[in-house]
This record gives structure tokens, sequence and C-alpha cells, in this order.
């Protein structure tokens, strides 16, 4: 994906320029500015992809809007709390109808999430030209609303999340920055027992009418990718 491979490669030449050091510079002329405020609001839109597991009824691709806290821990370390709505959708599946006809939708699945990060700034307390990139990993706790179509007994519920990725800031000023991050976000599934297959039969058959998903397995992790980007107000 274009936003990700443009941000991986900011980031493979910000580790080769700090290769050179910090040392050999006019303090006037040098390529690195003190980030000097250590708090900060952003309020964030995003898109998060995905699949919704390999039966598509979890939810995925949609738009996310929401607002992180960030404080600074150290120079390298900061950690981040958020809250994130996403407008998602996801498919219906009932078991009980044909191989052929048992997939409708997508239908409305909005989730709230909140969430805590650790955020990881390669070049410490300091701005490469402005620009100052992360490594990050966020765990969070997902709320859903009910989906009064479905009535096959699948529930996506409340589930916990996990984020690792990775972005930049963009410092216009000291107290004004953009900021831009891609991730691989995760959360698990779970499947109520009409949709599973019986051992060493395939799913879908005359034998096994019942069965949505491949395995003997009632949940899986299923994941997507989540792009984010906004304006932050440092403090």
């Amino acid at each position: 994906m274009a936003g990700r491979g443009l941000i991986a490669g900011i980031v493979l030449s910000l580790l080769a320029g700090a290769a050179h050091g910090q040392v050999g510079h006019a303090p006037s002329q040098s390529p690195y500015r003190d980030v000097r405020f250590g708090s900060s609001i952003t309020p964030l839109f995003g898109h998060l992809g995905g699949d919704g597991g390999e039966a598509g009824v979890g939810p995925h691709d949609g738009n996310t809007y929401g607002v992180r806290f960030g404080f600074r821990m150290s120079g390298f370390i900061e950690g981040g709390l958020s809250l994130s709505y996403m407008d998602l959708q996801r498919l219906i599946v009932d078991p009980d109808d044909s191989v052929a006809t048992r997939v409708s939708g997508p239908v409305e699945q909005n989730v709230v999430t909140i969430e805590a990060a650790l955020q990881f700034n390669l070049t410490g307390g300091k701005a490469w030209h402005n620009i100052q990139p992360f490594v990050t990993g966020g765990l969070g706790y997902a709320f859903s609303s009910s989906t009064d179509a479905d009535t096959t007994g699948f529930e996506f519920g409340k589930r916990f999340s996990i984020s690792p990725g990775v972005g930049l800031r963009y410092h216009l000023g000291q107290r004004v920055q953009l900021r831009f991050e891609t991730r691989r976000h995760f959360w698990k599934i779970k499947y109520p027992a009409s949709f599973l297959e019986e051992p060493d039969e395939e799913p879908g058959t005359d034998d096994d009418s019942n069965a949505v998903i491949s395995g003997p397995k009632d949940n899986e992790w299923a994941s997507g990718w989540w792009i984010m980007g906004g304006i932050g107000f440092s403090f």
C-alpha cells in the first residue's frame, strides 16, 4: 500500500541520516531541533480495512474518527490514550441457509475503541528536518453496536484489540504538528457453534450443511490495515 511504503521510506532515510551523527554542525545549522513540549492532543481521521475474518462477519472496512492524548515519558518513549469511533460494516451469514444464498449485507456495524499505546520516537526528543518518526503499539478495548438484522446468534460484542504500527510527526512549529501513522489492527472474533464444521468434513457439503468456517476452532484473529492522520497541538 502506498501509505505504508512512504512511511517506511522516510523511516529508513532517517535511520541512515542518523548514522552520520548529530556532531559536526553548528547549533544553528544542525538538522536536529529539540521538541520542547511533551504533551499533545490530536484529532484523528482514518480508514480501517480488512475482510472481517474468514466468514466476513467481523466489523471491517470503514472510516474512523478519534482523538489522542499524548504525554512524554522520556525523549524516546511517549505514552498515549485515545478514543475512536469506527463507522464500519460487516456481512451476515446464515448457517441454516444454502451455501448460494446464506450471505447478505454488508450492514452497518459501529465500534467504539478505547486504547492505551506506547510510542518509541526514533530520533528521541528531537526532530530531524522537522520530522519525528516513530514505532508504536496499542492495546485497546472495543464495544460494538448491536445488529438487529442478524438473527444467526453471532455478535461481535466486546473485544480486546492489538495495533502495532509505524508513523511520523511533521512539526510545523513547537506547538503544532501533522501526524500520520499506519497500523495492523487485530481483534478476536468468536463464532457460534452453528458456524463450525465437523472434523474431516468440507464446509458447506451435504454432510455438513451448516458449516461456515473451515476449521474446528470457534475463534480467530481478524485484522486490517488502519491508516490515520490529524493535526496535533502541543502544550
